[in-house]
């Protein structure tokens, strides 16, 4: 496949869905009564089935399910057998996409070793070859007329944001599953209420930041994955966002306002950074008097001739006080963020779930009483209790790699030094240290880069 016309492929959103409004969703699924395996067991189609029928789905939904399950596991837990099934996968879609793309043949094709083929030798992966050979898959065929060309058109070789830093869900946050109270029928405000007392049901969002690919700038690129709760504000899930911008380091200005190096501590998290997002025509800033990023941003729109001006208003409330029950929202749908540092990212929603947790017999809202059945309801095992926003997947940052030694990550930019064949020079932390310090101290500036591990790293090593 092209490789401008893959890329533009995976930039493209939508279709967008219609205009969901979260908190009338939270309240019109928890009347949805919850279906259970009763339910299922009790279904005319169900009992129209013959006992042998029976039997043989009950079969395979217990077993068969349960088998791929384990042979899945094994095989990705096993180094020699992922890497083979990975090989094998790049080799197919290599194919694949050579027999289908007329581009290709123009150029010169590029040699492909079988690294695959050589390592068929082993007793494991044989087994695992001829259990793929026995299981049949009429629903993909390459070689056929009909699915070739068309399904190479979404087909490609794995990219570094198909790829996971994390190696679990990541806690960013302190939101619960349990904090989106009950409001008050004479203040409307949240009540302040113990364990014993009415908490409403939630719902989990799913969130994924886009980034500008740097080389294209109408490309765009899956930076991270995040799960926020309905019940918590625009600025809890911007503050989750992991950004270069918030990791630069700090200038050292002399009385003339001249930098005069930097510092590796970067920015207190405490110092307040502009930002904006703009959802649906309405943009949130982030409060502050006088310097607020929404405000400035309807200033420069008004200069615009009014036929391009775009209609966007203002949220009376800032990104810290709008939570995302209060919005309307659709799926698939980017909208479009800005933060200090004049960094852009593209939020996607890509799922809104129900998760209910509530206490039988009370009501979310006055009028709006909560039936016993989905009273019953509890929310999935595998959703956390605590830590929202969580954050799913984070792409793995390519950093740049020292001139000196070309193994190790560069950590410093080095300018106007001598020593080394170029200026600036990018170096990682052992090779700078080995060289000692420069005879004309005031003549270098040593400048840190910025430390990408703090994203998946609790606490960063040295550098």
């Amino acid at each position: 496949m092209n490789v401008d016309f893959s890329r533009a492929h995976d930039s493209f959103f939508g279709p967008p869905s219609e205009p969901i409004d979260v908190d009338k969703f939270i309240e019109e699924t928890a009347r949805i009564r919850a279906a259970t395996a009763e339910d299922a067991l009790s279904h005319p189609s169900w009992q129209e089935l013959s006992e042998e029928n029976r039997a043989t789905i009950e079969a395979e939904c217990s077993g068969s399910i349960a088998e791929l399950k384990i042979i899945t596991e094994d095989a990705w837990n096993n180094p020699r057998v992922s890497a083979h099934l990975y090989t094998r996968h790049d080799d197919a879609i290599f194919s694949a996409l050579g027999q289908t793309d007329s581009l290709a043949q123009k150029g010169r094709k590029r040699k492909r070793f079988d690294f695959a083929g050589q390592s068929r030798s082993t007793p494991e992966l044989q087994a695992l070859q001829e259990y793929l050979l026995s299981t049949p898959l009429k629903c993909w065929d390459l070689k056929s007329c009909r699915y070739g060309k068309e399904s190479s058109l979404f087909m490609r070789t794995s990219r570094n944001s198909d790829f996971n830093a994390l190696r679990s869900v990541k806690k960013t946050g302190q939101g619960t599953l349990s904090q989106r109270h009950q409001r008050s029928p004479v203040t409307d405000s949240s009540c302040d209420l113990n364990s014993e007392e009415p908490v409403a049901p939630d719902a989990l969002i799913t969130l994924t930041v886009y980034n500008r690919v740097p080389w294209v700038q109408s490309y765009l690129v899956r930076m991270s994955q995040h799960v926020v709760l309905a019940s918590q504000t625009l600025g809890d899930f911007m503050g989750s966002i992991p950004c270069d911008s918030s990791g630069v380091p700090v200038e050292k200005v002399d009385p003339e306002g001249d930098v005069t190096g930097y510092s590796f501590d970067t920015c207190s998290p405490d110092v307040e950074r502009g930002r904006l997002l703009l959802i649906e025509g309405v943009v949130y800033g982030d409060g502050r008097s006088g310097v607020d990023y929404a405000e400035k941003l309807l200033s420069h729109l008004a200069k615009l001739p009014r036929e391009k001006r775009p209609a966007t208003t203002k949220s009376s409330a800032a990104l810290g006080r709008t939570t995302f029950d209060s919005l309307t929202l659709r799926i698939n749908q980017p909208y479009w963020m800005l933060h200090h540092g004049n960094c852009e990212h593209f939020i996607v929603v890509d799922q809104i779930r129900y998760s209910p947790h509530c206490i039988r017999g009370h009501t979310m809202h006055t009028d709006t009483p909560i039936s016993p059945i989905s009273a019953l309801r509890l929310p999935h095992p595998s959703d956390p209790a605590s830590g929202y926003p969580l954050m799913l997947c984070l792409t793995p940052t390519l950093s740049e790699l020292c001139r000196a030694c070309s193994k190790a990550p560069a950590v410093i930019s080095v300018v106007d030094d001598i020593r080394l064949g170029e200026s600036p020079c990018l170096l990682c932390g052992p090779c700078w240290r080995l060289m000692g310090s420069p005879k004309d101290d005031a003549a270098v500036m040593v400048v840190p880069l910025v430390a990408h591990c703090g994203s998946w790293v609790e606490e960063g090593g040295q550098r």
